[in-house]
Formats: structure tokens, sequence, C-alpha cells
């Protein structure tokens, strides 16, 4: 993977695992989401006067994207109520590099090395058995497994529909700015229905959220899709997830959360995976 593509992927790594530690640490779930997704908007709209509008045929994308995204978007906020950021995150971003790889070969969408296949395998699987212990250790329950494999489910899918609608677009911030814009939209009717309140109390204790954690998000999804421009989607999917390493220092350093040998484990294994990636 280029340099340049690489250290951009491992930015927006951070950035991910920088809102969900915002959206975990605080104690109203419904308003950090709400806050994060609807702070997207004043960036969609900076993107789309920067970049314009994308190519008609991305449309069919853009629909089904911002859909995909609010399904993740209200999977991820139920799944934080019955799990740490420590268990949740693994699982959900462990299963979408796998599944992302397995589309690809099925449907050839990018070509991958032997040794991309084998990066992405140590990637996803070192994550995914990482959140099943955090689970079994605190005893969390099936409902945090069921939660986090169906964010899990959503995160394969709005990547593989979104690769495909920037790659046709040939611009990953035009493409972004509408389906994260339509996506927010959705979203206000979602909290709007089910959480009457939430959308009044946004300007007084949702500000902060709204736009360090509505900009962190856009701009490290934004470096996905650039990135996914020039490399396979399951590869920089695979890097993307190493946000968990930064997720993990939250966890530890900010939430309280132990360093156990599991987790030790898990960022050697990450770092392992991250070098095969840069190298090959």
């Amino acid at each position: 993977m280029d340099l340049i593509v690489f250290l951009a992927v491992l930015f927006a790594a951070f950035l991910h695992a920088f809102w969900n530690f915002l959206l975990k640490g605080n104690s109203d779930k419904a308003l950090a989401m709400c806050a994060v997704t609807l702070g997207h908007t004043p960036f969609c709209v900076a993107g789309i006067f920067y970049s314009g509008f994308p190519d008609i045929q991305a449309l069919f994308y853009i629909l089904g994207g911002a859909l995909l995204h609010s399904g993740y978007q209200i999977a991820l906020m139920h799944a934080y109520r019955f799990g740490d950021l420590t268990q949740i995150y693994p699982i959900a971003r462990g299963l979408s590099p796998l599944l992302l790889m397995l589309a690809t070969l099925i449907i050839g969408q990018d070509i991958l090395s032997d040794m991309q296949i084998l990066a992405i395998i140590l990637v996803a699987v070192s994550l995914f058995v990482f959140g099943l212990s955090q689970l079994r250790a605190r005893e969390s329950g099936l409902v945090s497994l069921v939660m986090a494999v169906t964010a899990g489910i959503f995160i394969a899918s709005y990547s593989f529909v979104d690769a495909i609608g920037a790659r046709l677009s040939q611009n990953a911030v035009s493409y972004y700015s509408v389906m994260s814009f339509l996506n927010a939209l959705i979203m206000l009717v979602y909290f709007t229905l089910a959480h009457k309140g939430v959308l009044l109390r946004l300007p007084s204790e949702g500000r902060k959220i709204f736009w360090i954690g509505g900009g962190a998000s856009y701009a490290a999804y934004v470096l996905v899709l650039w990135a996914c421009l020039s490399a396979p989607v399951a590869l920089v999917s695979s890097l993307r997830e190493t946000s968990v390493l930064f997720a993990i220092f939250f966890g530890v350093f900010f939430l309280g959360e132990k360093l156990t040998a599991s987790r030790i484990m898990a960022t050697i294994t990450l770092i392992i995976g991250v070098v095969v990636i840069r190298l090959f």
C-alpha cells in the first residue's frame, strides 16, 4: 500500500476511535449519537460547495449508503448500552474486513494478493477474538454479542456500497458529503420519533460533540473513501479497524478500563497485521 494512503487510513482510524470514545464516554448515548450524526451537516455543506455534487450514476449507492449508515448508527448506539468500548468495538470492527474480503473474492471488485489476504485475516480474527474474550470476562451476555455482530454487518455493507459509489463519482468528498447529509436527515427523523427531547437538548448539552465528534467522524470516513479510490476496500477496511488500538488506549487511560493480557496480545497482533499491510 502506498505510504500516503497508509498514513491517511491510520489517521482515519484514530479519528474513528476518537468519536466512538466520545459516544461511549457520554452517559446519554442517544444525545451523543444525535450530536455526531447531525454534526456531519456543516461539513457536508462545506464539502458540497467545495467539490460539487457527485455523478448521477452514484445516486443508487448514495441512497443505499445513507440507509446502511443509519442502521449502523442505531445499532451501535444501542450496543454501547450493553457493553464496553473494548467489547463492542473490536467485534463490530473485526467482522467487517472478513465479510468485505469474502465479498471481494466472490464478486471480484478488487484483486488481493495472498499476503494481503493473510493480513486481513490476521487483523480481523485478532479483533473478533479479543472482543469475544472481553465479553466473556465481563459476562455481558448474548445481547451484547448480537448487537456487536449486527453493527459489524452494517459496517461491511456500507463500506462495500460506499467504495463503489465513491469510485463511480471519483470524488470521495463529493460522494460522502451528499450521502452523509441524507444520512443526517434520516437520523433527524429517527431521533424526532424515537427520542423526543434529544433535539431540544442538542444546542446546550451536545454542542461539543456536535462539532468535535461530527468533524472527526466526517473527516475519518472521507479519508477512508479517498483511500478506496486506489486501494482494495477490504485492505483499507482492515487497516482502518486498527482503530481498536486507539480505542484500547482511550478505554484504558480515559474510561478506566483495565489493560489486560488479552489487550496486550491484541495490540501485538494488530501491529503485525499493520506491518504486513504496509509491506505487501
